[in-house]
């Protein structure tokens, strides 16, 4: 976030001039810069990159301006000049703040007709998913149509800015396809579907000649067998021994896309056993955890478990060893059908039978086989008699497509109640307007279509089947500006751009039709019907996405994607930590949310939403259940925003952990400031504290550098702090090497900690600085720009009303939408 943006309005100016009471002798403000500034930020040198000297210019420009602010809030702090340069007396320090307050004041003037506007903003792969499923009725969790779009830029955390939302011919390309098969997906001219019932029960291994023709999932090999018993175990998380397939729908998937219900018998055995550390990657008596995956088998090869493609529907956690029917209504695409996996089980049933017969075959139900030859009777007799957690299974049942309405809504929208014999010229002229105004999210302007029209009219004419002239008139909509872009134009949106900047800020997706009546109406002008409807849709499923999206964005998810945690870190992959860890800060920032708490609370609150796997990851007894609830965290080193894996590990690199990486992205994410790159001509770590022995000697060393002291002294305190948390967020007390971490620290302004605790309370006192820089992400994140000097006034506005309202976070988002920079472009 820009630096000029992280102060309140209460300055070190009013101080002076409200309680001093000094007389003010006035110095030009590029004398004053020449005396105490261009030394070290002048042309010889650029201390934090950054280069004052040719300020005192007269046509000033925007960037001009952000560096006076910036020069104004280090004198309001009194950070500048640095203690140990010479300094201004107090009479030149306010009659600097005083003359360069203004200068800045008269200079926005200037600059308010122009400038500060979102550039013609292309909605991005996010949106689009979002946009494409609500439109036509699609399930884009299944199918997402933006899947194989080019990564969108990221631009301070966000990739909705519109300066980087570029359209390349790439795009274009994946435009083309993803609107043909959208159309295609969305056309259901069939006879209903009719519901069908499939049932299978144990075996689910086979052999011989029974079912070769399916993939080798399905056979019999040395970790699967055919049982003697009704049911069929499973015994890790791979899938020879961990896999089981649904033979009814193994040749072809299910026949239609939609709901199916899918009902499974199972029980969890051996949750205690007698190996102890032989088994040494799952928690003995721990639930057994059944997944419930979709998987596509078309070009798979069985070094994948003959999966091409998967999607996780459902899991539940398994405690008792008598037979139990779990049921679930999950979506299927067309072609994939259902597959069960033991999710926690050990890594693999083959590394499981090695351990098993190398470290425990003094076990009575292991012996027999130690000396035997390997083969298949060896490794089946092992895991016959092993007495370790096994999820059993006796039957799957699956009954669908259990649909409710026909033809589907995206069907209606394109065709109404036309079948494609009763298409001509005329009525798919009608289709077309009546589909271009849905997509287009506004009334169409006058002869605005006539180009698709007319190639729709050329197409029939030329003897193309009027449904095929018409599906290219729809997939040419859907390729065209009036889809791709949000046209907010310049100065006030008008009611329509106003109603689609606030559904994409809230639900990354269209406005729905309440919206856009409300929009033709002109009504949204009216401040408490804005109020209402944003109220309205914060408690719409579909803010869900606005949660969900905001959240990783702000706080860097990508990181994780380029990064992944180490595989070394078992329980985080065995435990679906990642999940976890997400739905944690989600449920934490949603609660804050619809309680309308203050935004402190994101730091401050002493507990948080957590499940089993989570609460074992953080060192929490007790907790059972595989879905979130709040929990007390009190006594903890945990509670609030620093205290949850999501931003511990996102602030790390998936192997060890950086207080110089954690210490910015603390600052960034939380305080709003970004500290200036490293100067080029400085590395890492200089050759001469290769002698140091910790990470906190390394740094110390590297503070003595003169060009690194300044911002390391404000970024090093911070990540130190939290060096007690690994890469993925659990508790440590020492590194791998067994040296002891030492997370104390002294904050610039002289406050010292000894630990996570103190430091959280120190940061809980910097609530200013946090409520500050989460207006500034979700106004960017709301209007889709870089925030600048311009929208200062917005954000002190905000701040200022909050803070005397004790507003709460649901406050603060109904004050940006209400705010001049959401309204006017």
């Amino acid at each position: 976030m820009n630096s000029t943006l992280k102060l309140g309005a209460i300055s070190f100016s009013i101080f002076v001039f409200g309680v001093l009471k000094i007389s003010i002798c006035a110095m030009p403000q590029n004398e004053f810069l020449q005396q105490y500034c261009i030394d070290c930020h002048g042309q010889e040198k650029q201390k934090g990159d950054r280069r004052f000297d040719g300020l005192e210019k007269s046509d000033l420009e925007i960037s001009d301006l952000e560096a006076w602010q910036e020069i104004l809030d280090m004198l309001n702090l009194g950070d500048m000049p640095p203690e140990d340069e010479k300094q201004p007396t107090v009479a030149e320090r306010a009659a600097m703040i005083e003359s360069t307050t203004k200068l800045i004041s008269t200079e926005l003037e200037k600059l308010s007709d122009s400038g500060g506007h979102s550039v013609l903003r292309r909605i991005n792969s996010w949106d689009y998913q979002h946009t494409i499923g609500d439109l036509l009725g699609l399930n884009v969790s299944a199918w997402n149509p933006a899947a194989d779009f080019p990564k969108e830029v990221v631009k301070n955390g966000f990739d909705n800015v519109g300066a980087e939302l570029v359209t390349s011919g790439m795009l274009l390309e994946h435009y083309f396809a993803a609107a043909e098969e959208a159309v295609l997906r969305a056309t259901q001219f069939r006879e209903a579907p009719k519901r069908d019932y499939y049932v299978q029960r144990t075996p689910f291994y086979f052999e011989g000649k029974v079912n070769q023709d399916l993939p080798k999932l399905f056979q019999v090999d040395r970790f699967r067998f055919t049982p003697d018993t009704p049911y069929t175990d499973m015994y890790g998380r791979h899938y020879r021994g961990g896999h089981i397939g649904f033979e009814p729908l193994a040749r072809g998937g299910v026949p239609y896309s939609g709901m199916y219900r899918v009902r499974v018998k199972a029980a969890a055995v051996d949750r205690w056993h007698p190996y102890g550390n032989v088994i040494d990657d799952f928690r003995n008596g721990d639930p057994l955890v059944l997944e419930l995956m979709a998987v596509d088998r078309k070009g798979s090869v069985e070094s994948t478990g003959n999966v091409s493609m998967e999607r996780s529907l459902a899991k539940v956690e398994l405690t008792s060893e008598e037979p139990e029917w779990f049921e679930w209504e999950v979506y299927f695409d067309e072609g994939f059908e259902p597959e069960i996996r033991f999710r926690n089980g050990t890594l693999a049933t083959k590394r499981l039978t090695r351990l098993l017969h190398q470290k425990a075959g003094h076990h009575e139900e292991i012996k027999p086989f130690v000396d035997m030859k390997n083969g298949l009777e060896k490794f089946h007799g092992i895991l016959r008699g092993y007495k370790g957690p096994k999820l059993r299974v006796w039957e799957i049942q699956v009954e669908g497509p259990l649909e409710e309405q026909w033809p589907p809504k995206g069907h209606q929208l394109l065709y109404g109640d036309f079948k494609p014999d009763q298409l001509n010229g005329k009525n798919a002229i009608e289709r077309l307007r009546i589909f271009a105004e849905n997509v287009f999210r506004r009334p169409l302007q006058a002869d605005e279509l006539e180009p698709i029209e007319s190639l729709v009219l050329n197409k029939i004419e030329e003897g193309l089947e009027p449904i095929e002239a018409l599906q290219l008139g729809f997939q040419t909509i859907l390729c065209s500006p009036g889809f791709i872009y949000l046209a907010e134009g310049d100065g006030p949106l008008d009611s329509f751009a106003l109603a689609s900047r606030l559904s994409y800020f809230l639900w990354s997706s269209m406005p729905d039709k309440e919206l856009i009546n409300i929009a033709s109406k002109g009504s949204l002008s009216d401040s408490q019907i804005l109020r209402n409807q944003v109220a309205r849709m914060l408690v719409d499923p579909k803010s869900d996405r606005f949660v969900s999206n905001f959240i990783s964005r702000w706080f860097e998810m990508d990181n994780i994607g380029e990064m992944p945690v180490s595989e070394d870190f078992r329980s985080y992959h065995r435990d679906s930590i990642e999940t976890a860890m997400q739905g944690e800060t989600e449920a934490f920032f949603r609660h804050v949310m619809e309680e309308n708490l203050r935004p402190g609370e994101l730091l401050s609150a002493d507990y948080s939403f957590i499940n089993r796997e989570l609460a074992l990851h953080y060192g929490i007894a007790g907790i059972e259940g595989n879905h979130l609830r709040k929990v007390a965290m009190n006594g903890m080193s945990r509670g609030g925003l620093l205290g949850q894996s999501l931003l511990l590990t996102a602030s790390a690199n998936g192997v060890d952990t950086s207080p110089v990486n954690r210490g910015i992205y603390v600052l960034e994410n939380l305080l709003g400031y970004s500290p200036p790159p490293p100067p080029p001509d400085v590395p890492a770590i200089e050759s001469d504290i290769r002698g140091a022995e910790t990470i906190r000697e390394q740094l110390a060393k590297h503070r003595e550098v003169e060009t690194c002291a300044d911002c390391h002294r404000k970024i090093d305190p911070l990540g130190f702090a939290l060096e007690n948390f690994d890469p993925t967020g659990r508790w440590r007390t020492h590194y791998e090497n067994k040296s002891m971490i030492d997370a104390s620290g002294e904050l610039p302004a002289g406050e010292r900690f000894s630990d996570p605790s103190e430091f959280r309370s120190l940061m809980i006192q910097r609530e200013a600085e946090f409520t500050r820089c989460l207006i500034e992400k979700l106004l960017a994140y709301a209007i889709g720009r870089e925030l600048d000097l311009r929208d200062r006034a917005v954000i002190d506005g905000i701040y200022e009303n909050l803070e005397t309202e004790r507003g709460g976070l649901r406050d603060m988002i109904q004050a940006i939408v209400l705010s001049d920079s959401f309204q006017n472009n």
